[in-house]
């Protein structure tokens, strides 16, 4: 009986798993493009993982695999190659069953579902990434005809794709004309869009981008120059006094000018020559 009881749990033990992966259930990682990511992983307590076989990999690539460790050392021939250099995991947290995936210059296209399993384990783990970007827009006054202006609205390095509004100066939103979104080979987003604005109405307009999955929001604000009828009145009485003025200076120039001309032009009376009051004398006598 006794040996029936020993061969039988030397069975449970053979078909019993080494142990199962750990991670919070759903777990989501969110992180800045340019930044590092760590994705999190754990075996049991007590299990040395330095000594198994241990994969990551995309679940949404063919070629999926971003890290593999074999035999004590990692496997470089199966990883893809924009991965290069930029995933490892720390051996001396694998002896502590520590697999957690560290990725390095995470960009907007490292986005996705990552997988780690080992051959021997039952479970795997799966991490979501998601990356985010944005930047400030620029905002600028492209055009102004009477009392309408027209403004350019753009930003890159956007991810994921943001939605542009435009506001005016109490909070309205203002329909823009056009939206153009472009995504560059690094896959952030480059967005740009108009709008024209009332200056009867509005003298300053908001651009803003937002995003909806992760919360990201940048604005900028830009004022708009605006003449009313009496700044027209003013501006059109001074103009009208400097040329007044100016040509008030202009004319009394010209008086002085003549004047002192005139005064050029009169005749000069020379002194009698001692010769010719002689001859004067002999006439008179």
């Amino acid at each position: 009986m006794q040996r029936c009881l020993q061969m039988l749990l030397t069975c449970l033990l053979l078909v019993t798993p080494v142990r199962d992966l750990v991670a919070p259930p759903s777990t989501v990682v969110m992180v800045r493009v340019g930044t590092e990511a760590v994705l999190p992983c754990h075996l049991g307590q007590g299990v040395n993982s330095s000594t198994l076989r241990m994969e990551w990999m995309r679940s949404d690539l063919s070629r999926n695999f971003v890290f593999v460790w074999v035999e004590g050392r990692e496997r470089l021939e199966h990883k893809l190659w924009s991965y290069l250099q930029r995933t490892s995991v720390l051996f001396s947290g694998m002896k502590l069953g520590d697999v957690s995936l560290q990725l390095t210059n995470v960009t907007a296209l490292d986005e996705g579902t990552y997988i780690c399993r080992a051959p021997r384990l039952r479970q795997s783990c799966s991490v979501q990434l998601l990356a985010f970007a944005s930047s400030p827009p620029a905002v600028s006054v492209v055009r102004e005809v009477e009392n309408t202006a027209e403004l350019w609205c753009e930003s890159a390095g956007w991810h994921p794709k943001p939605d542009v509004s435009w506001l005016d100066e109490t909070g309205e939103p203002l329909p823009a004309e056009r939206v153009e979104t472009l995504r560059d080979a690094d896959g952030l987003f480059r967005v740009s869009s108009r709008v024209r604005v009332d200056k009867t109405r509005s003298n300053s307009a908001t651009c803003r981008l937002q995003t909806q999955s992760i919360a990201q929001s940048r604005e900028t604000f830009v004022y708009i120059r605006v003449l009313s009828w009496y700044m027209y009145v003013i501006l059109g009485v001074g103009f009208i006094g400097t040329c007044v003025a100016a040509g008030f200076l202009v004319y009394s120039f010209r008086l002085r000018d003549d004047s002192s001309f005139g005064k050029d032009a009169e005749p000069e009376t020379n002194a009698p020559t001692d010769q010719e009051l002689q001859t004067e004398q002999e006439v008179q006598v």
